[in-house]
């Protein structure tokens, strides 16, 4: 059966407040979505912001569309039971069993967006600029207001006077703040503002979202809340989601190619030019036979160091980045800036210590989430959908900031994480050595019987390599101070004049 034409002339209108014609096209379209979808409480919410990825209520739905507007991406409404209307054979992917494939017309919706938004970002500022496409002159000046912390509002006076200086210049530039982050956030550019303690004891996310005191420490969330509406946050944590720049990996159909070069194009003889040379690789494969079956599935590299953001080393201010690279890319592109995606940027005065942990939850999560299930990913080069999965291979990192991401200290008698509790370290006058690099030789090497050294002989066997499961339960079973600096959990100090009974 043939469905009847929809109305959508009304999703193109901007005065949504005060036309009329626009509400009652919400209406429309809620009935319709309730009518094919079902009598569900919630809804995928098509607008500008949620694009489908998020269900709210109806009514949630309806304020969103008419204070947002609708996504003009959004011409078939796949999500809420309208019909594709191409029909084309289902493309199967070998490894995904899950029965839910898609037609090919609705996976290249992500394509055909990502294309839109490329073309427009490649625009001139009016037709005879030869310096500036909207993209790079957008950039430039959000550069411009923050580095002179300039307001929002001197920003858009500024634009102002660049709109009625600038000949023939093109109509879609946005030309205010508010329609800047809208224009950066339709390319993928934008962040997630999770708030922190004060003291790094825990995150006000997801169960803690709508809490105004710490659930570790019980202190408040603002430094400033004068219960009219003015609050001034304590830390505020900036994620980047990673699943997105993931997918648009493939978007393309030249970095499609170079994300399967690696399995395509490498050339295995031996010699170590690419982590997928090295053993490590070999034996991921081994260990999850599945994962390697597809290449397009995503190995990733995590590294993490602080850095000062005023450009000014005697100020006392330290923030935390946290970088992830594809190591499925070629070797001379997997380490590359353009390829580099900032995942976490911590804030602070000081480093975060071991209570990095609770800054890195919504990326462990995430990862997570892309190991197990996986995401839906559309590959340009191949025109087709599949399931991508993630691995976080490696962490690259010194040594103090090991110690906080592996959770063995790196301090200390047992400081060596190879030999772990079977550590040869020994007081030397004010320091500890490590004085048994002679146990990893073979057991005949004539240095073990040599006294030479130290006066005796070395007869230990080395330390016994642990496994990734005995690792996490010697972790397990450990006993740790609450996360967070508060004053409460620091240890007790030792009373210099104590009082003899």
């Amino acid at each position: 059966m043939k469905m009847a034409q929809i109305d959508k002339g009304w999703m193109t209108i901007k005065n949504r407040l005060s036309i009329r014609e626009y509400q009652e096209g919400v209406n429309s379209f809620i009935e319709f979505a309730m009518r094919n979808v079902g009598l569900e409480d919630k809804l995928q919410c098509p607008c500008i912001d949620c694009l489908n990825d998020k269900k709210h209520t109806i009514h949630v739905v309806r304020i969103h569309l008419i204070r947002r507007g609708i996504s003009l991406f959004y011409k078939t409404w796949m999500h809420h039971g309208e019909l594709v209307p191409v029909v084309e054979p289902l493309i199967r992917n070998e490894v995904d069993d899950e029965g839910d494939d898609l037609p090919a017309t609705f996976e290249s919706v992500d394509g055909r967006n990502f294309d839109k938004l490329f073309e427009d970002a490649q625009r001139k500022l009016y037709p005879k600029c030869t310096r500036f496409t909207v993209l790079s002159f957008i950039i430039k000046m959000l550069h411009i207001k923050v580095y002179n912390k300039s307001s929002n509002k001197s920003f858009d006076m500024v634009m102002k006077v660049f709109k009625d200086t600038l000949p023939e210049c093109d109509e879609t530039v946005p030309w205010t703040i508010y329609a800047v982050k809208r224009f950066s956030r339709d390319l993928g550019l934008g962040y997630v503002p999770i708030h922190a303690c004060r003291y790094d004891c825990a995150l006000f996310w997801k169960e803690h979202a709508n809490l105004d005191n710490c659930p570790k420490c019980e202190e408040p969330r603002y430094k400033l809340d004068n219960g009219k509406g003015k609050k001034i946050l304590h830390k505020i944590l900036r994620y980047f989601p990673l699943t997105p720049r993931l997918k648009r990996l493939y978007m393309s159909k030249k970095t499609a190619t170079d994300m399967r070069w690696h399995k395509e194009k490498r050339v295995d003889d031996g010699i170590l030019r690419h982590p997928a040379d090295a053993e490590a690789w070999k034996d991921f494969d081994w260990q999850h036979p599945m994962f390697p079956m597809d290449p397009r599935n995503v190995r990733l590299g995590l590294a993490t160091d602080g850095f000062n953001p005023f450009e000014n080393m005697s100020t006392s201010y330290n923030m935390w980045a946290v970088i992830l690279m594809p190591y499925n890319l070629p070797p001379w592109k997997c380490m590359k800036e353009p390829f580099s995606m900032m995942s976490l940027l911590i804030p602070g005065r000081s480093a975060p210590g071991r209570d990095i942990d609770v800054y890195l939850r919504p990326l462990i999560e995430e990862l997570k989430e892309l190991w197990g299930d996986g995401v839906r990913t559309y590959d340009a080069k191949n025109e087709e959908s599949f399931r991508m999965h993630d691995a976080l291979m490696w962490t690259i990192n010194d040594f103090p900031t090991y110690g906080n991401m592996s959770g063995w200290t790196t301090k200390g008698y047992l400081a060596c994480p190879t030999c772990n509790e079977g550590a040869s370290s020994q007081r030397l006058t004010s320091k500890i050595g490590y004085m048994g690099a002679r146990r990893y030789l073979l057991e005949n090497h004539r240095w073990r019987r040599s006294k030479l050294f130290n006066g005796q002989s070395e007869v230990r066997c080395k330390p016994l390599e642990l496994s990734g499961e005995q690792i996490l339960e010697q972790i397990k079973t450990g006993t740790y101070k609450p996360f967070g600096k508060h004053p409460n959990n620091r240890k007790r100090q030792r009373d210099e004049n104590p009082v003899l009974s």
